[in-house]
């Protein structure tokens, strides 16, 4: 005969494993406005900390932060959406236009590019209705998690089955690749790709604003580098007989590839020191996985993993 105190257990482990996956189903939708929000509290919190030693008011400073948020995301979108999207008509009119000769698979290659690009534009307009949903919901727990941020996160790291020990230690993992990741990289990158934006339009180069993009993009997934961009564009210039902006681009592309190494080596030197393979892995899988927040959660993920394998040799 089974103890009634085992019945017992047993029927509240059923009870808890069914509401946890309702649960899960409930909330799983919106798992990555979640993930959006914990990184903006991560990089918005020092504002915030900031903002509300001087007002005194959680709820006030975390609403003026958040405008602020709004404001830095909105702007740019309104100011730059219209002329992107010349722009990429015009870009495409010229790349259907290229006459390759014996190599139309470059031709084919690039129009494919193109359509795929055409085919999520219209896959991002019909979900819009559930991607403002979720912004919404960031914003709405983006609040929250100012002004109950460090409650919550000692909370979390008492609910942890981990000695103190491994609590410090993954955590400050977790800090240091945050920090190398985003201010390292993304900030870096936006940085770069804000001035690269900036010298294309100086030399009249076609598409700057799409040509910075791709540099901004270039620029945090440490591969290649900006170089992929600016320096065939100079080259084609040079070649047409615009020689003066071709060179003055080569020199403007050289002095931001150097201040873009620069930035990256003084943030991530006193954090994290990723390796650069480990970055590419981290940031191109959590892309594809997590979508654009994987910028930070796929090198987060691998590094816990090694951190964690490191762990479990030293206490061997």
């Amino acid at each position: 005969m089974i103890p009634k105190h085992s019945s017992r257990n047993y029927l509240f482990t059923g009870l808890f494993l069914i509401v946890a996956i309702i649960s899960f189903f409930i909330v799983k939708d919106l798992i990555f406005a979640i993930l959006y929000s914990i990184v903006l509290a991560f990089f918005f919190y020092p504002l915030y900390d900031k903002i509300n030693s001087f007002i005194k008011v959680r709820s006030i400073s975390a609403m003026i932060v958040i405008v602020i948020i709004i404001f830095i995301v909105t702007t740019p979108l309104v100011f730059v959406s219209n002329k992107m999207v010349h722009e990429s008509i015009e870009f495409y009119d010229v790349v259907r236009g290229l006459d390759f000769g014996s190599t139309p698979f470059v031709k084919e290659g690039l129009q494919n590019i193109l359509t795929t690009i055409s085919v999520t534009a219209n896959d991002f307009l019909y979900s819009l209705p559930t991607r403002l949903l979720n912004i919404f919901v960031s914003l709405f727990l983006l609040f929250y998690f100012f002004i109950d941020g460090k409650m919550l996160f000692e909370n979390f790291k008492n609910f942890l089955p981990l000695d103190k020990k491994k609590k410090e230690l993954y955590f400050n993992e977790f800090k240091n690749v945050a920090y190398s990741v985003v201010y390292g990289s993304v900030l870096t990158g936006i940085i770069i790709g804000i001035l690269f934006g900036i010298g294309f339009y100086i030399f009249q180069v076609e598409s700057p604003i799409i040509l910075a993009f791709i540099v901004m993009i270039l620029v945090i997934l440490p591969i290649v580098g900006s170089a992929l961009v600016w320096l065939p564009v100079s080259v084609l210039k040079i070649i047409n007989g615009d020689t003066t902006n071709g060179i003055g681009l080569i020199i403007y592309g050289v002095i931001l590839s150097l201040l873009a190494s620069l930035l990256s080596y003084r943030i991530m030197s006193k954090k994290a020191k990723l390796h650069p393979a480990l970055t590419v892995i981290g940031v191109i899988g959590g892309l594809k996985f997590f979508g654009f927040i994987g910028v930070i959660f796929g090198p987060f993920v691998l590094v816990l993993l090694i951190t964690m394998i490191k762990y479990l040799i030293v206490e061997r």
